[in-house]
Parts: C-alpha cells; sequence; structure tokens
C-alpha cells in the first residue's frame, strides 16, 4: 500500500510539476526560484495525509497552492528588497549601536527562555520553523484562538523584554535571525 501511495504521488508530481513551474516561473520571472516553489509545494503536500487533504481537484488545488506559495515568496523578496535599502541608507546608523547582532540574538534567546513554554514553543513555531497559526495548532493540538493568545502572549514579553533593541530586532528578525 505504501509503495501505491509514493507511486501515485510520484505520477501527480511528475504529471504537473512542469506545468506549475512554467505557472510559477511566469509569476516570478525566476526558474530556480519557481523550481523551489513548487517542490516546496509536493513537499508540503506529502508531509500532509495528501490523499485526504485533496477534496478538489489535483490540478486546480496545485495550481492554487502554487500561487499561494509564488504570492508569498514575492512578498519576501519586495520585503528584502526593502530591508536590503534601509540598510544602505542607514548602514552607518546600525553600525553607531551600542550593541551588535550576536548580543541582540542572545538577549532574544534569554527573553524567550523566560516564556511559559507553551508560548515559547508557539512563538519558535510560528517564527523560526515560519508555520502558520493553523499548523501550529494541528500540531500541538491546540484551538487557533489558543495558538494566537500564545503568540499575542509571547510578543507583548519581547517587547517588554527587549525595549531597548526592539529597532534593531525588527530589521535583523525579518532577515537574519
Amino acid at each position: 500500500m505504501i509503495h501505491t501511495k509514493e507511486k501515485k504521488f510520484e505520477a501527480v508530481f511528475r504529471e504537473h510539476f512542469k506545468e506549475l513551474h512554467g505557472y510559477a516561473y511566469r509569476m516570478i520571472g525566476n526558474s530556480d526560484a519557481a523550481e523551489e516553489i513548487v517542490q516546496h509545494v509536493f513537499l508540503k503536500l506529502w508531509e500532509r495525509d495528501w490523499e485526504k487533504t485533496l477534496q478538489s481537484s489535483w490540478k486546480a488545488y496545485l495550481y492554487r497552492s502554487v500561487h499561494n506559495q509564488t504570492l508569498n515568496t514575492l512578498k519576501r523578496y519586495k520585503l528584502q528588497q526593502r530591508y536590503e535599502a534601509y540598510q544602505t541608507v542607514h548602514a552607518e546608523n546600525l553600525q553607531d549601536l551600542p550593541f551588535g547582532e550576536q548580543e541582540l540574538k542572545k538577549e532574544l534567546h534569554a527573553a524567550l527562555a523566560k516564556l511559559p513554554e507553551k508560548s515559547r514553543i508557539v512563538f519558535e513555531m510560528s517564527r523560526f520553523q515560519e508555520l502558520r497559526y493553523k499548523e501550529i495548532a494541528d500540531t500541538l493540538n491546540l484551538s487557533v484562538k489558543t495558538v494566537e493568545g500564545h503568540m499575542t502572549k509571547a510578543l507583548r514579553h519581547l517587547r517588554v523584554h527587549l525595549i531597548d533593541y526592539l529597532t534593531v530586532l525588527v530589521l535583523l528578525f525579518t532577515y537574519k535571525l
């Protein structure tokens, strides 16, 4: 049965990869990024119970998934470009700060260690593993509202404990941690 499931998944992959790659490429204009996007979609599908997840046609589901993943990738690219432009303009100001990136990471991890365990785990899954609240809720067997509550608690805690680092934290956290 496992071999049948793998063969079926491979057949779906082979049948749709090329056209999905072309679709992502038209949206993003980069062949390597398009390939990565399509592979990411298939990886996420494989990690889920993919035969039960799908309730519409394979083609519609895959195109929607690639579309959404491509939009997310484009948002990250734009955000990264804005950050790089900001960093170029403000590089001198960042060098004048009394602390470095390593100290900031150390303070962040120290502040995270002071959080209640569930709030810390939810925060790390959201920010470090880039999982959505629904995915976190499913993984931890919590409601989405509970995950939101833990994130609110974690962010409030970090704002209080890292107030001196907040500006740099926002910039660095998005791109380097």
